[in-house]
């Protein structure tokens, strides 16, 4: 009896030991090394600021996520909110289109709400004598089409010619691993979703943007300071750090979702649907004319050294492109997030226009082609074009990407 309870205790004990050693795929909360920069900002820096006035700058993806914190500890240590300044998506966060006034009422905190894309610079300017502190909290995703990068440009320009100062609560993001990547934006493409002097993926987050834009285009003019996110280490997953993913936006519901967008956000300069108003925002892309998506799916195999694989769906689209109708096409899967995304997004298009050359189309905007205003210029879209291999296109502006890696190593903070 005693040598079989043995062997009984013995394959407990292993078992026991095998279930514990079974990986995790992301870090608890409870288990995180890493302070976000919101806890420093409530715990040692909002105690500083008795009597000031503050513009502020957030959504739910920031300290905008407790308002009612917001509001009692603001009263605490009799700090004045003035105004509310609305980023593309409202202050909730849940606005899929830019709102058509340049001032709204927001309920919460009974402070107007004004939408920075709709007010002209001479009025923001004017809003900004009003205040002492701009306070920034916001989620990034480390690309300069994220227009939240453009209002922090948009603020700096205005606290350059004032007496406030800028606050920005930091934040780590999805691309945080990926250095710049892409060309920077021709002037004659200019467009909110690409005032930001970056390449379209940045290689910062936005403290780290503010910093080197207030230096090498404002000549140190804005009173910035940064409260960085603690016990970070750059090239750290998302995953590994166990802070919690806030929706910034409502196409960005997930972890999943945002490392997607870094490839995928080039798909609306085509004409597909990428998902918006379904459950899978930047999972799923298609159109009703994309007929065989399996093949298309064979087609990619070849890129991404099994980071990403595709299967076929079906879906339809609440919002944008082929609202309300059946579309077929595919849904990416990430396997490894360390792949190259500008590849991935130019192989993609030039597999579907290869594949679909009747049905496919670069949609053009008000003044040029959407893609061109994404990108920065005309490079993709003519490579695309002339079917030139991504290593081919790449080779052309290597140099602009190594160029602007060495200008902004010195303003990277993790």
């Amino acid at each position: 009896m005693t040598k079989y309870f043995f062997r009984f205790y013995l394959l407990f004990i292993l078992g026991a030991c095998q279930g514990n050693t079974v990986p995790q795929f992301r870090v608890h909360p409870l288990d995180s090394k890493v302070v976000q920069a919101s806890e420093t900002f409530y715990a040692d820096v909002l105690p500083k600021l008795s009597g000031k006035r503050i513009m502020l700058v957030t959504n739910p993806s920031g300290i905008g996520n407790q308002p009612n914190k917001i509001i009692t500890e603001f009263a605490k240590y009799n700090v004045k909110l003035e105004h509310l300044i609305g980023l593309e998506h409202g202050f909730l966060g849940l606005d899929e289109e830019f709102s058509q006034t340049p001032v709204t009422m927001d309920l919460t905190f009974s402070r107007p709400l004004y939408h920075i894309y709709k007010i002209k610079d001479s009025e923001l300017k004017e809003l900004l004598t009003e205040v002492d502190i701009v306070l920034f909290d916001v989620q990034d995703v480390g690309m300069r089409c994220y227009t939240y990068v453009s209002v922090l440009k948009r603020l700096l320009d205005g606290i350059a010619s004032s007496k406030a100062e800028m606050i920005l609560l930091d934040h780590v993001h999805v691309a945080m691993h990926l250095p710049p990547m892409g060309e920077k934006m021709d002037s004659k493409h200019l467009n909110f979703a690409g005032e930001f002097p970056s390449l379209l993926i940045t290689g910062m987050t936005l403290g780290e943007s503010a910093n080197f834009y207030n230096k090498e285009y404002l000549g140190s003019k804005s009173n910035v300071t940064v409260i960085p996110v603690k016990g970070y280490k750059r090239g750290m997953y998302f995953e590994d750090t166990g802070l919690p993913w806030i929706t910034p936006s409502p196409n960005l519901p997930m972890v999943e979702t945002a490392r997607n967008y870094l490839s995928l956000v080039m798909l609306e300069g085509i004409n597909v649907s990428v998902g918006r108003g379904t459950q899978a925002p930047f999972v799923y892309f298609g159109a009703p004319w994309m007929t065989e998506p399996a093949v298309l799916s064979n087609t990619l195999q070849k890129f991404g050294n099994k980071s990403y694989y595709f299967s076929p769906v079906f879906f339809k689209p609440t919002f944008g492109p082929h609202k309300g109708k059946i579309c077929s096409g595919l849904r990416m899967n990430l396997v490894n997030p360390n792949f190259d995304p500008m590849e991935l997004s130019y192989e993609l298009i030039r597999a579907i226009k290869n594949q679909y050359p009747k049905d496919f189309r670069w949609n053009k905007g008000s003044q040029n082609h959407w893609a061109d205003q994404l990108w920065g210029n005309d490079h993709f879209r003519n490579a695309i074009n002339e079917d030139l291999s991504y290593e081919s296109f790449h080779q052309s502006y290597m140099s602009v990407e190594a160029t602007e890696k060495a200008k902004i190593s010195s303003y990277l903070m993790y």
